[in-house]
């Protein structure tokens, strides 16, 4: 109810006051978030200062109200979901994409040794929306991935593995081996491999874009003024990935699929991987949308 709302963003304000890493990983949060906003825009040829940008107030509300049982592993909210409703266009997918990135940065900070691994799972319904929230999602891990990189930052100490997304689904959307990658690569059959343009700088992608080998598949930019183009190689690869034996060899932070793909778990053994081990911490956050 809405007195129980409001309780659990006090205590998600509180949280923030006393806990200097949960501090931390919300201001890094919302740097992330600033910075795949601004560089939308700037995309679209309308740059606007930093003040404008501001948060709708449902938005910082689910934030914070979800604040403290993201954070804390022995919260009395865990076994409560969260459910957030907005109108079409509203900006849901803005709230749970920053209670994500808290959650990504925290785990890093709180467990140096086993926080990298796949963090949180995104379900969905359907395959055309799968792919449109991955393409959406992949902005904000970017800037994440900026952030990490920038050891002059505040943020330092955010680990050596890359923030990173991937989209587990079927092969009629995106391939399931390196081999089918490598061969559509061959045929020019780009459409095949979901990103058509740099998530970040939207440039156009062609073919030298799409590196593909026998045991290796990931794309790279290589527009001069993109953040991650304007790198030689290999540090102009893109923290996303689409192919599911890239998403085995290495389990992104954050994994996008359709719910009917998650019955592979029963039939495809490298798929725990998704679910922690090897030293990786288990997944923190599942989001079902739609």
């Amino acid at each position: 109810d809405q007195q129980r709302a409001l309780e659990r963003m006090q205590t998600g304000i509180a949280l923030l006051e006393q806990d200097i890493k949960c501090r931390r990983a919300f201001a890094v949060m919302n740097q992330a978030m600033l910075m795949q906003w601004q560089v939308a825009d700037n995309n679209k040829g309308s740059p606007k200062p930093a003040q404008v940008y501001q948060w709708r107030p449902f938005q910082l509300a689910f934030i914070l109200m979800a604040l403290e049982s993201t954070a804390r592993e022995n919260s009395s909210e865990r076994d409560t979901l969260d459910l957030i409703w907005f109108p079409t266009g509203g900006g849901k997918t803005e709230a749970y994409l920053g209670l994500m990135a808290f959650a990504f940065v925290l785990r890093r900070l709180l467990y140096p040794g086993s926080g990298a691994g796949t963090a949180a799972i995104m379900r969905y319904t359907l395959r055309l929306l799968t792919t449109q929230q991955f393409l959406r999602a992949n902005r904000v891990m970017m800037a994440l991935e900026l952030i990490r990189r920038d050891a002059a930052s505040f943020s330092s100490g955010l680990g050596d593995s890359p923030f990173s997304s991937g989209i587990w689904v079927g092969n009629a959307t995106s391939p399931n081996h390196f081999e089918e990658a490598r061969g559509l690569v061959e045929r020019g059959m780009f459409s095949k491999l979901v990103l058509q343009a740099c998530p970040w700088c939207d440039t156009p992608f062609k073919a030298e874009n799409y590196v593909a080998g026998e045991h290796d598949f990931y794309f790279c930019c290589t527009h001069p003024e993109c953040d991650f183009g304007r790198h030689p190689a290999p540090y102009n690869r893109l923290p996303c990935n689409v192919v599911d034996e890239a998403l085995y060899k290495d389990p992104p932070t954050l994994l996008i699929s359709t719910v009917d793909k998650f019955a592979r778990f029963a039939w495809e053994a490298r798929a725990s991987v998704f679910l922690g081990g090897e030293h990786r911490r288990a997944p923190e956050l599942v989001i079902q949308d739609e």
